[in-house]
Formats: structure tokens, C-alpha cells, sequence
């Protein structure tokens, strides 16, 4: 029988595995709508396409193959904790964090989201393919949607950027003001930035995972299409956000 010590070890070991799943699912929330700018001026408040383009963001975020991952590592943490507060050996708790790590969803990453895959798909590699290709299929309308609301916002931040070199131009406004209303943008672009970081992780991790599926070039030709088509996304990404700062940099020329 347990020990009350033994078990509360084992309770830690899982608090502490749900801490490595919450930590790794947070993101950047939003521009506080009552904060202030580093001048001093209240923060603006966000157009309803820039509340879009941050739910968009949190969502994208949150991937299929990231999380597989992130389960592992909770899996891995509780397994082997567990096996410490109750004794275990050194090869037990090895065997033991591997276990968790296959319960939580994966062993070494990429390695074990194929795993997990097969396993899925009962040894079939062609229902496998067809699996990974399903999740890069709900990753890649999680990130167009995501271009569709940022591509908006670029829009948006293009107009204001104009309309503020033309009122710097004409002393309608001072240059102080200008390069406080310019925070807006530089806020909006940090945030495309951040997920643009996380479209191309997740792009490499499909890549990575899928040169490990055996298959014919035919029984392929979904995944390969659907991680291609991510990989234009994450280039239209990468445009969309240096067409947005050419237009801060000309708005300060």
C-alpha cells in the first residue's frame, strides 16, 4: 500500500506533467484595448479585423502535430516521476517515461507521430498517409484563414500608414504623434511575426514526419500536395508581412 508521502509524489508528478501541456499551449494574447503606448496615449482599440487575425492566430497555434508533441512531454514527465515516488529503478523510470510518452501520444517527436499514425491507421501505411494528410488538411484551413484575417489587417495598417505620411506632410499632426500612431502597426506585424514562426515550424514538422512514411509516389500524392500547399501559405505569410513593413518604413522616409 501507497504511503501518503508516495502519493502525493505521484499527484505532483501529474500536476507537474499538466504544467508542460498549459505552458506549452499559451500564447501572445491580444493588444490590451485599455493600455497605453510608449508615449503615454491610450492603445487603440482593435478593428474587428484585428480581433479576427489574433483568434485566428491562437487557433492556428494550436496544431495537430504540436500538440501530439506536447503530449508526449506530458506523458514522458508523468511516467517517469510516477515510477521515482514509487521506487523505481533507473531502467524503470526510462521504461516508464517511454510509456508515458507512447500515453501522451508520441516517442521522439517526429518520430512518434508516425508511430502514433500507424498506429491509428492499423499498420496500414496507406491509411496513415491518408491520416497525416488530414491533419495538415485542418492545420492548412486553421492558417488560411489566418492569411485571409492578417491580409485584412495589412490592408487596414496600409491605409492608416498613407493617411499618417500625408498628415506628417502637411503638419497636421507632429512627428512625435506620427511615430506613436505607427506603434499600432509595429504591434500588428509582431504578431504576424509570431505566428509566422509557428507556420514554419509546423510546415517543417510535416516535412520531417512525412519523409518518414513509406508509399508510393501515388498513394503520397495527398500529403505531398497538402504540406505544399502549406509551404505556399507560409511564403504568402512571409510577403504579406514584408509588404508591411516596407509600408511603416515609407510612412517614416
Amino acid at each position: 500500500m501507497r504511503s501518503l508521502f508516495t502519493q502525493r509524489l505521484i499527484c505532483s508528478a501529474v500536476a507537474s506533467a499538466m504544467l508542460v501541456t498549459l505552458s506549452a499551449c499559451q500564447t501572445t494574447g491580444p493588444m490590451q484595448t485599455g493600455s497605453t503606448q510608449g508615449s503615454g496615449a491610450p492603445a487603440p482599440q482593435l478593428t474587428p479585423a484585428e480581433q479576427q487575425m489574433r483568434a485566428d492566430s491562437e487557433r492556428f497555434n494550436n496544431t495537430v502535430i504540436g500538440g501530439i508533441v506536447t503530449g508526449a512531454l506530458a506523458g514522458a514527465a508523468a511516467g517517469a516521476l510516477i515510477a521515482l515516488a514509487t521506487g523505481g529503478n533507473k531502467k524503470e523510470v526510462r521504461n516508464a517515461a517511454v510509456g508515458g510518452a507512447v500515453v501522451g501520444g508520441t516517442i521522439g517527436g517526429i518520430d512518434g507521430y508516425v508511430t502514433a499514425k500507424k498506429e491509428q491507421a492499423g499498420r496500414s501505411e496507406i491509411r496513415a498517409l491518408q491520416a497525416a494528410a488530414a491533419d495538415v488538411r485542418q492545420d492548412n484551413q486553421k492558417l488560411q484563414a489566418y492569411l485571409d484575417s492578417s491580409g485584412a489587417v495589412l490592408n487596414e495598417g496600409k491605409a492608416r500608414l498613407a493617411s499618417l505620411g500625408n498628415d506628417l506632410k502637411a503638419k497636421r499632426i507632429s512627428t512625435e504623434q506620427a511615430e506613436a500612431a505607427r506603434q499600432r502597426e509595429v504591434q500588428n506585424i509582431e504578431s504576424m511575426n509570431g505566428t509566422l514562426v509557428q507556420a514554419k515550424k509546423t510546415r517543417d514538422q510535416y516535412t520531417q514526419a512525412s519523409a518518414k512514411f513509406a508509399g508510393t509516389p501515388q498513394e503520397r500524392r495527398d500529403l505531398d500536395a497538402e504540406i505544399a500547399r502549406m509551404n505556399r501559405q507560409v511564403a504568402q505569410l512571409e510577403q504579406n508581412i514584408a509588404d508591411y513593413n516596407r509600408a511603416l518604413a515609407v510612412s517614416r522616409a
